[in-house]
């Protein structure tokens, strides 16, 4: 017979996941009380929040519950990462129907904890609640040791780079929608399970203050860079031929595998841009961003964000432009 949440009962399971969450290093008062409590900081802090709900993010059978509890940790590191900081406490409310197993919730409180150790985070505290449906909404403290690298820095001429490469995920997650046998689908589903917050290289590029401005890019490449844009008063232009395309996208033809990089979402890569004047600076830290790195483009006076060919020509968008909550709403 299943051991199942309601067969527990709020106090005991909240026992059981003190037991899993050791105090962290800076934690002066963990999971048990009211607050947590931490050490003063000297430095600038981060806050940012996320949350993955059943049938809008994620099916219960397309990762495991470790897998779950690990990328809801991901994604809100991917935006500390965008700042140039790095994790340090992060809460972790769970939503859940009364007939999930607690091993299911054992799964996921030990891939949060999995993930914030392995970058020198705590899982501090959070809740627990009954719902219909599973979510995970992880609370995320940071620090920028530097001042934070914000969206709202960049200038024309400005040259822009993407972190990694782009579209595995979205490919990856159709997959996982309506699987089917194609060159590369296990990478492409891996891709989407297991995204990487670039903690490191948003870290060093803040440091040696060589992005001016910078975002994750977990809706899409067009509509995350026109937020950049937005916020720095400025347009870009991205070249349709030096985009990065993940490994699995050179199955699919080239106008499909344009699409996934330009719009599919959730690569949690960095977009980010460099005054002219400190190119040779991001060639010399090249090596320890930890991550492959692309010149993509260039910010300008003119609004928008376009896309060209390499011999200047608009090439053809794709309809969806990216992800957006509430979109079929307006």
């Amino acid at each position: 017979m299943t051991d199942a949440l309601r067969d527990r009962g709020e106090d005991a399971l909240l026992d059981e996941i003190r037991r899993l969450v050791p105090p962290g290093r800076g934690v002066l008062v963990g999971p048990g009380d009211d607050t947590a409590v931490l050490a003063p900081a000297r430095v600038p802090l981060l806050l940012t929040t996320d949350a993955l709900v059943e049938g809008v993010h994620f099916r219960r059978g397309w990762l495991t519950p470790r897998a779950l509890g690990r990328r809801a940790f991901a994604v809100n590191a991917s935006d500390i990462a965008a700042m140039g900081g790095r994790p340090r406490a992060a809460l972790l409310a769970i939503a859940a129907p009364p007939a999930l197993p607690v091993a299911d919730l054992r799964g996921m409180v030990r891939g949060v904890r999995a993930a914030a150790d392995a970058v020198g985070a705590a899982l501090v505290g959070g809740n627990l609640a009954a719902a219909r449906e599973l979510s995970l909404t992880v609370a995320l403290l940071g620090d920028a040791p530097v001042p934070p690298v914000g969206r709202g820095g960049g200038r024309a001429g400005d040259q822009l780079f993407v972190t990694g490469d782009l579209g595995g995920a979205a490919l990856g997650l159709r997959l996982l929608a309506r699987p089917r046998s194609m060159r590369g689908a296990r990478g492409a589903v891996r891709r989407w399970q297991q995204p990487t917050a670039r903690l490191c290289a948003g870290q060093e590029l803040a440091r040696r203050r060589i992005a001016a401005a910078m975002i994750d890019l977990s809706d899409g490449l067009l509509i995350d860079a026109s937020r950049l844009c937005r916020a720095s008063g400025v347009g870009a232009v991205l070249r349709a031929d030096r985009l990065p395309l993940a490994p699995a996208l050179r199955a699919l033809a080239p106008r499909a595998a344009r699409a996934l990089a330009l719009a599919g979402g959730e690569d949690y890569e960095l977009l980010f841009a460099v005054r002219p004047a400190h190119l040779g600076a991001l060639e010399r830290a090249r090596a320890a961003l930890g991550c492959r790195i692309t010149h993509v483009g260039a910010l300008v006076a003119r609004r928008g964000v376009r896309v060209v060919d390499r011999s200047g020509r608009a090439v053809v968008l794709p309809h969806h432009l990216g992800h957006q909550h509430f979109a079929a709403l307006r």
